[in-house]
């Protein structure tokens, strides 16, 4: 599962706002359609193991070729890899908070001298 920082995200006039999480609803949407697609190659390789379907030699190798080139990678490093993009989205949205207010307190000063 991913763990999301709950830590303090502000927009326009300092109000508190939810972080936006398009990209782990992307992520998520992304995965169960490649979930779906290998339940579809792994039944086409049960039938042809179990000899309802006439292997294809070309076919095999390009399912080998998908598979050798999928990295392997536990699910720890993908979800550290996650909240790692996670994080620096929420550092760069308080930056760009911090540089809004910075840039709002500078305004009125100079309106003030």
């Amino acid at each position: 599962a991913v763990v999301s920082t709950q830590s303090g995200h502000y927009g326009r006039g300092g109000t508190k706002k939810t972080p936006n999480f398009n990209d782990q609803e992307n992520i998520i949407t992304s995965c169960d359609e490649m979930i779906s697609q290998i339940n579809v190659v792994m039944g086409h390789v049960k039938k042809v193991l179990s000899g309802e379907v006439p292997a294809d030699k070309e076919l095999g190798r390009q399912i080998m070729e998908v598979v050798q080139a999928v990295p392997n990678l536990d699910s720890d490093t993908i979800t550290n890899m996650l909240n790692s993009h996670m994080q620096d989205l929420l550092a760069v949205e308080y930056l760009t908070y911090l540089t809004r207010q910075q840039l709002a307190v500078s305004a009125r000063l100079n309106q003030i001298l």
